[in-house]
């Protein structure tokens, strides 16, 4: 039998996208068990961690639930969501049953991932279709294949311009005007789903605009498209001056406001004589358009307790509880949640993210200044939205530079490893494929994980 080849160790990992381990929060971890087992001790008035060992509610604890909802308004209340109540009318029980703030929920998960898994088992079926950015999160496109679902790439702006550098500049950006002119003016059908990183993109870090967001989402309320947004970045942000510096502030407080989180987007206005009319095979609510948000802790605390949780209309919420898989087990981590809930309610994790935010913006500007001064790389930065955010920053070589070809000659000479925009790409190379040949071009550099000093000495080999 062939003994299986370990991947080789490099010095300097700028490839995965995990946190230096001196981020996690260990010290307010041990502040969570001692007062889980302190209240154990007091008269069981039904807040014991004891209760948390067993089955729980399919959606998850109630108080958890509750003490997420009141963490995201918190840090969201500045957040800009448009216009998305003006423009055309619609009735209130149309937006209502999309998902307006009186009518959304939380489903708790074990985070991305498992959210966008159990969004593929319940809202959709073998055949259909789901759309998504080029380039992508580099793993999310298997979890729809698995499901037999057709990925395609959403119309992008980088799509057929020649110029490298305008390509280079929208590389990641949708183009949302062309995605409505060819199902709505055109003979390409809408499909089942869509997915975006609107919020500090992986692996480009853009962000997309309020403005950008609100046309996206009243595309897909008009055509009967599940919206699924991957927003495990949206609250790790900081400002971004002109200069590119960064400043970040506590408890939220901006100078430039952040876009809101796309499930936000679902009391936007349309006409109702502009909805896309149902098929014979539709099947009642599930055809319903309607913007949803799945997200973590995995960023903002630590990707060990795997939880996370879905935010959106009660209509999708009510499908994923009755899912088979998740009847059976009795919700998802109900003593994770028990000690998450503890971790708001005692100001842990803002706190904790405070931080993270203050930490993760010096750690990008580290990197910036020290990629400014390499002539042949160019540092993409959040034009749109004068802020940044996320663990990643997307360095652009020149159009004759292969990015698979500077891996392998950086692992060799340097010992330092990356990941190559190829790896980013679902989608093959093909003659004429301007948006594919320039992200072949690209890199992804994680700035979260390494140690300060060896990710100066990365940034420096």
């Amino acid at each position: 039998m062939r003994r299986a080849v370990e991947p080789r160790r490099v010095e300097y990992d700028l490839h995965r996208g995990h946190p230096n381990a001196d981020l996690l929060p260990r010290s307010e971890m041990r502040a969570i068990m001692s007062d889980l087992l302190r209240r154990d001790g007091e008269a069981d008035d039904g807040d014991s961690w004891r209760r948390h060992l067993n089955y729980g509610p399919n959606a998850g604890d109630a108080r958890f639930r509750s003490a997420l909802r009141s963490f995201l308004d918190g840090r969201t209340r500045d957040d800009d969501a448009g216009t998305a109540t003006g423009g055309a009318t619609t009735d209130a029980s149309a937006s209502a049953t999309r998902g307006g703030p009186e009518d959304r929920g939380l489903f708790v998960t074990h985070g991305v991932s498992h959210g966008l898994e159990l969004l593929c088992a319940a809202c959709t079926r073998p055949g259909d279709e789901v759309w998504v950015e080029r380039p992508t999160y580099f793993l999310a496109p298997a979890i729809f294949e698995s499901h037999d679902l057709v990925v395609r790439s959403l119309p992008m702006m980088s799509d057929g311009m020649d110029d490298d550098t305008n390509r280079k500049d929208s590389i990641g950006k949708v183009d949302i005007d062309r995605l409505i002119r060819m199902v709505e003016e055109g003979d390409s059908p809408a499909p089942r789903m869509i997915y975006v990183i609107p919020s500090y993109h992986n692996p480009t870090g853009r962000s997309m605009s309020a403005e950008e967001r609100m046309k996206l989402a009243s595309f897909a309320l008009r055509n009967r498209v599940l919206l699924v947004a991957d927003e495990v970045y949206h609250l790790l942000d900081w400002e971004q001056g002109d200069d590119g510096e960064s400043d970040a502030r506590e408890d939220g407080e901006t100078a430039s406001r952040r876009p809101a989180g796309m499930a936000r987007f679902n009391d936007v206005r349309i006409d109702p004589d502009e909805a896309a009319p149902k098929s014979d095979g539709d099947r009642d609510d599930a055809t319903i358009g309607c913007c949803i948000s799945v997200s973590s802790f995995t960023k903002i605390w630590a990707p060990g307790v795997r939880l996370g949780w879905i935010d959106a209309p009660s209509f999708v919420i009510e499908r994923l509880k009755n899912y088979g898989y998740i009847d059976s087990q009795g919700g998802v981590a109900p003593f994770v949640g028990g000690m998450m809930t503890r971790a708001v309610e005692l100001g842990l994790l803002d706190g904790r993210l405070d931080k993270l935010r203050s930490e993760y913006a010096d750690r990008y500007g580290l990197v910036c200044d020290l990629l400014r001064g390499e002539p042949r790389m160019t540092v993409r930065r959040n034009s749109q939205v004068r802020r940044q955010g996320g663990y990643f920053i997307w360095v652009e070589f020149p159009s004759c530079v292969d990015g698979d070809a500077f891996l392998s000659y950086s692992m060799e000479n340097f010992d330092v490893k990356f990941m190559a925009g190829s790896r980013c790409d679902p989608f093959p190379l093909a003659e004429g494929d301007a948006s594919g040949k320039s992200i072949r071009s690209c890199a992804r550099l994680c700035f979260a994980d390494l140690d300060r000093d060896k990710l100066v000495e990365a940034t420096t080999a």
